[in-house]
Parts: C-alpha cells; structure tokens; sequence
C-alpha cells in the first residue's frame, strides 16, 4: 500500500502545506516520502506529485517515487500483475532499465505506447504521471476500483489524493459533510456505498473505476 496526491492548477502550494500532506500520508507508505513540483505557462500553472512508499517490488531507493524518466514524472499507488512480461517487450524494443520495479515499468509503457497502454495493462493502481513535452497531466484508476482515488475541483486547479485528507491539507479546505450519503449508507448498508461516486463530504467525488482522464 502507497499512497499519492497531487495539484494542478494556478495556485502556489505552500511548502508547510505540502509537508504536512506528506507527514499524513506516511500511514500508506512508511518507507520513503516526497513531492515534486513543476510550473509552466509563465509560472500560472503549478503541479505538485506527493508519493508515500511502502516498498515491496525493487526495495532499493531507485525505485522511490516520484519516479521520472524526463521530461515524463509518475506517482504510483498498486501493482502490474503482468510486468515482467511487459518488460521483455520493451526490452525488445530497446529499452534499458535501470530497476527492477514494476513502476518503471509502467513508465516506460506510457513512454512508448502513448494512450494505448492501458490494453497491456493487468492489475491495480491509481496513478498520476505529468508529461512535461505535452504539459499535460494523465491520472487514472484501475477496471474495478481496487485501489482508492479521490478528487476535488474549484476554480483554482484540481486536487487528487488516495484519502480525503490528503486533499483537504493540500486545499486548505474543510468539507462539508454529505448527510444524504450518511442516511442512503445507514438505510441501506454497504450494497449502497458504491452506486454513485460520492463521497461522504459533498465537494470530493470518488474518481471513476475503470477511467482516466488529462488535465492539461
């Protein structure tokens, strides 16, 4: 279990705000924390990725993330069933690594397969990988919403984080508490939980299972 956030939008995260998400997110991943931040557009568009490690395929400190091959950065929360098999096409093609993690794998399959690399993908994840050469952000979550992923949009950017308090530390915003979820979950148990992407505050949203989308 990892855990990720992350920013985009034309806000300036403080550094205080930024360190505090990280203290919260080391419950998800004790073994190694940090961010990166990236600007463009003049400096009127940031992007910060926050990622928490707990370490299980490639315990070396190669595969901490933020992982980045430039000019492409990816924060990484799950497994790739089927990496080792991945690896031996690109290395087909190629490719040279420089791990033995299944996050450079995944990497390196958006660095050469473009959109179409999630048909080669079999597992879990949510994950977040900004292309500095399109200045684009991709994030996206697995085909059955194994692993979690949250977000929160205002007019100043787009928040994302594996807990709802990642996202409310990187904001600087209180929630406001969503009783209709609370009263359809006591009313009708856990089959309930799930038939929307609501969430138990009513300005942060589950990020569809089975999706991804680019914010650029």
């Amino acid at each position: 279990m990892c855990g990720i956030a992350g920013y985009i939008g034309k806000n300036l995260i403080k550094k205080d705000s930024l360190l505090k998400t990280l203290h919260l997110m080391k419950r998800r991943g004790p073994d190694f924390n940090n961010n990166k931040s990236f600007e463009f557009n003049n400096d009127k568009i940031n992007i910060n990725l926050l990622h928490s490690r707990l370490s299980i395929i490639d315990l070396d400190k190669r595969s901490n993330q933020p992982f980045s091959i430039y000019p492409y950065t990816l924060i990484f929360n799950g497994e790739i069933y089927n990496y080792q098999e991945l690896k031996k096409i690109l290395i087909k093609k190629g490719v040279k690594f420089k791990t033995t993690s299944d996050t450079e794998v995944l990497l390196q399959m958006y660095i050469n397969y473009g959109d179409n690399f999630f048909n080669y993908l079999e597992g879990m994840w949510s994950f977040a990988i900004w292309d500095e050469y399109k200045k684009r952000l991709l994030i996206s979550r697995d085909r059955f919403g194994e692993k979690p992923l949250y977000f929160y949009s205002n007019n100043k950017g787009f928040f994302f984080g594996s807990e709802i308090r990642y996202i409310s530390q990187l904001s600087s915003n209180e929630f406001n508490i969503n009783c209709n979820k609370i009263s359809n979950y006591i009313f009708q148990g856990f089959k309930g939980v799930n038939k929307t992407n609501e969430t138990y505050f009513k300005e942060v949203f589950k990020f569809p299972s089975s999706s991804y989308c680019y914010l650029d």
